[in-house]
């Protein structure tokens, strides 16, 4: 029998923040966004952040810019024990690997920039417990090209609570 999915925001390990990261299409297929949600221990918000990208559409690279984004957001919050969670198995699979697939650059960069923290955990996640950074890409899509940081207070993501139970 097949093991039920979670459906609720997964805590991280001890003493990590987690950052939960997701990439998406646009609706006409013309551009691509990445969006990053970080969370203490205890489900807290501690800031957001999304990015816009001309002629981006291929999902794999989406995946991947969303966890070197995800790395940039945990950057600006002065986190440096993080644990990142992706709904993609294959862009984790790949950077576990370095591989040399066709987004291998960003690959690269993750596993370079993985070394400026203290712990840097890149694991897979369900969807079903991915849906703020899957909401979030999907909202980037509508919001102009280029980043966009939410620090403190998720003020105009109703979609993203300030607090979310992970006990």
């Amino acid at each position: 029998m097949p093991k039920e999915r979670p459906t609720a925001w997964l805590a991280p390990p001890e003493g990590l923040a987690k950052v939960n990261v997701d990439g998406a299409v646009s609706i006409e297929g013309s551009f691509g966004a990445v969006a990053a949600v970080c969370r203490d221990q205890r489900g807290k918000f501690l800031g957001a952040s999304a990015v816009t990208f001309r002629h981006i559409i291929d999902p794999n690279t989406l995946e991947a810019l969303g966890v070197r984004e995800g790395q940039s957001l945990a950057d600006d919050l002065y986190e440096n024990r993080i644990h990142i969670a992706s709904d993609s198995k294959l862009v984790v699979n790949d950077i576990k690997v370095n591989s040399a697939a066709g987004y291998g650059d960003i690959l690269h960069e993750i596993n370079y920039q993985s070394r400026n923290f203290f712990c840097c955990n890149i694991v897979h996640e369900f969807r079903s417990s991915n849906f703020e950074a899957h909401n979030l890409a999907r909202h980037a899509r509508s919001l102009g090209f280029g980043r966009h940081v939410w620090l403190g207070q998720p003020t105009n993501l109703n979609f993203i609570p300030v607090n979310v139970v992970s006990v």
